[in-house]
């Protein structure tokens, strides 16, 4: 094997198992049947288990140590916390230290959650058509089955749809957003993204800053997502999860991208795009454009501008075409044409390290989007 040409496929190959791992719900209180319960666990955490069967509407704030839950049905009181004279929908919690966490488990009506507490939050929507509204720090949120609309807001947010078709928005803040196996709308927002449309026809825009869609596993038929890399001047698209062949370019014809049949159509705003496991075609357009084609035989085509190709493994062809290109550590046995960056002497030298740079600031990018916690 070519040591040179695994380097980009680290983070990449790491998604799929962060992905499992950052899925396990944090265990909350026993569901509560008729009347939801709010209490402190930990001495620093305030929990509340919602009323199954019911339609809650939950606001979250806090003040000092104090931390107020109040919904539209009578709650309890638990552990470290005591009720608002007159009022059986509220709860105060005041802890003897800074709170530093709230969880908050819906139940399964089409309930609504709003975090204006200034903390953290885990919260699980479960079965019904839920929206989530988080707030300016990580907030951590699992859909479940319906169709929910989640809004992370502020911070590093991890946001899952899980089932239904769900509207996902990331906000401020690097976030990683997980669509199901519906057709989802994920919105990454300002900050450094990592998007999983998974399964469906999804709609995918990566917002502003360098983020990273990431296209999942293989599926039969078609599974036709809009795939839009938003303001940044790095977006990229991975296929690396494919086994089978893909066809991708970034000219925002509809339909075109992706494997036989499943009609992505990739935006001329994606400014790279990586393939996977198996010979794929990849091709540049008018603009700068990076190609990665991962292990397999793969082609990769530049177009007009200054691009750069890498092979990674397999016995691949470099096709520059006009612009000033470059052509990654090409190998024996792999054709090469037009590559102008490649050679020797200090010239090519400094060419070849800046398009290195810009192959390292890729592999940053989608480690850092492969870390869900």
């Amino acid at each position: 094997m070519n040591k040179r040409k695994t380097a980009l496929r680290t983070g990449a190959a790491a998604i799929g198992a962060a992905a499992v791992a950052g899925a396990a719900w944090i265990a909350l209180p026993a569901e509560a049947a008729t009347t939801g319960i709010v209490q402190v666990v930990g001495g620093n955490i305030v929990t509340y288990t919602a009323a199954t069967g019911k339609a809650n509407t939950v606001v979250l704030t806090r003040s000092g140590n104090r931390v107020t839950v109040d919904d539209v049905f009578g709650i309890k009181a638990g552990t470290g916390c005591s009720a608002v004279s007159g009022d059986v929908t509220k709860i105060n919690c005041a802890l003897a230290v800074a709170p530093v966490w709230v969880r908050v488990d819906l139940g399964d009506g089409n309930d609504t959650l709003i975090n204006n507490s200034g903390l953290g939050m885990t919260a699980r929507g479960r079965a019904g058509n839920d929206k989530i509204t988080g707030g300016p720090l990580k907030d951590d949120v699992y859909g479940g089955d319906g169709v929910d609309t989640i809004s992370g807001l502020g911070g590093g947010d991890t946001l899952r749809g899980e089932g239904g078709s769900d509207t996902i928005s990331g906000g401020d803040g690097d976030d990683f957003l997980f669509g199901g196996a519906a057709g989802d709308r994920l919105l990454g927002g300002a900050g450094d993204d990592g998007l999983w449309g998974d399964a469906g026809n999804d709609v995918v825009d990566g917002g502003a800053g360098d983020d990273v869609l990431l296209e999942g596993v293989d599926t039969t038929g078609a599974d036709a997502d809009s795939l839009t890399g938003g303001a940044g001047e790095q977006d990229i698209l991975t296929y690396s999860e494919r086994t089978k062949p893909v066809s991708a370019d970034a000219d925002g014809v509809a339909g075109d991208d992706g494997r036989t049949g499943e009609k992505d159509t990739v935006s001329g705003t994606i400014e790279v795009i990586i393939g996977g496991n198996a010979g794929d075609r990849l091709l540049g357009t008018a603009r700068e454009d990076m190609l990665i084609g991962g292990p397999g035989n793969d082609a990769l085509a530049a177009g007009d501008a200054d691009d750069i190709l890498a092979g990674e493994e397999g016995t691949d062809l470099f096709n520059g075409a006009n612009g000033d290109d470059f052509c990654a550590d090409p190998v024996a046995g792999e054709t090469v044409l037009n590559c102008e960056r490649i050679g020797t002497g200090p010239v090519a030298a400094a060419r070849a390290k800046a398009a290195q740079t810009e192959l390292d600031k890729v592999k940053q990018l989608v480690e850092r989007a492969s870390r869900v916690s």
